[in-house]
């Protein structure tokens, strides 16, 4: 009873955002009526966690669901900043290969418009990160394994990376293209990942290197996730 009892606010929530996103894309509404538009549809759907199957009733089919592998490889830890990544553009994300080793190779899953738009942010990430970690290897000069500090590198650049994209919402600080794109992984790519994807836990022997966390951390903070020209002609 309580579950029948919230499904009328749900609702009304739902046909507020569709108000809101028809303001949005109406060519006569001013640009100050389309940014305070965007801005509230975001603010419900944040809150009431609304999903792209509510919105558009797209149910789709695990047939409509792709997986690409990315060109550029790595240590297979650069898998936990991808999953941050991914999410962001509605997709999973999986890999093939030792967490431990550099020629892991890295999966986007999710909608075929989705995917398109992912991939090539998600080569630019796994091209920086490589190319970050073999420039600090060269001149490392600390006293634990390099292992440990990639691994915990790669920790910390995944947790900042989740702040700075999570605050990016929270303040609306979005692309207008973008800023009524989905919050959320569509049900059906999180049903095809649980039936496909093997998930693998890590169970690192290795100690904790705090330096290496904070650099990543500080890295992920600052990394520029740039969305905004991908879809140009």
């Amino acid at each position: 009873m309580e579950g029948d009892e919230m499904m009328p606010e749900k609702n009304d929530v739902i046909r507020k955002i569709k108000k809101l996103m028809a303001l949005a894309e109406d060519t006569s509404a001013s640009d100050q009526e389309i940014q305070l538009a965007i801005y509230r549809a975001n603010k419900l759907r944040i809150k009431y966690k609304i999903e792209e199957i509510d919105l558009f009733d797209k149910k789709g089919s695990l047939e409509d669901v792709v997986r690409m592998q990315l060109e550029h490889t790595g240590i297979g830890y650069i898998h936990w900043v991808l999953n941050v990544l991914a999410k962001y553009f509605q997709c999973e994300t999986s890999y093939a290969g030792k967490i431990n080793k550099n020629d892991a190779k890295f999966y986007i899953v999710g909608l075929q418009s989705d995917v398109d738009v992912c991939v090539p942010v998600a080569e630019g990430m796994v091209y920086y990160l490589d190319s970050m970690l073999k420039d600090v290897q060269k001149c490392y000069v600390g006293d634990v394994d390099f292992r440990i500090f990639k691994k915990d590198y790669c920790k910390g650049f995944a947790n900042g990376l989740k702040k700075q994209l999570e605050q990016s919402l929270i303040e609306m600080n979005l692309q207008p293209k973008y800023e009524l794109a989905v919050v959320g992984v569509p049900a059906i790519v999180k049903e095809w990942a649980n039936k496909k994807i093997a998930f693998k836990k890590s169970k690192s022997r290795y100690e904790t290197n705090v330096e290496a966390y904070k650099l990543g951390n500080q890295h992920g903070l600052e990394y520029e996730v740039d969305r905004t020209d991908l879809l140009e002609n």
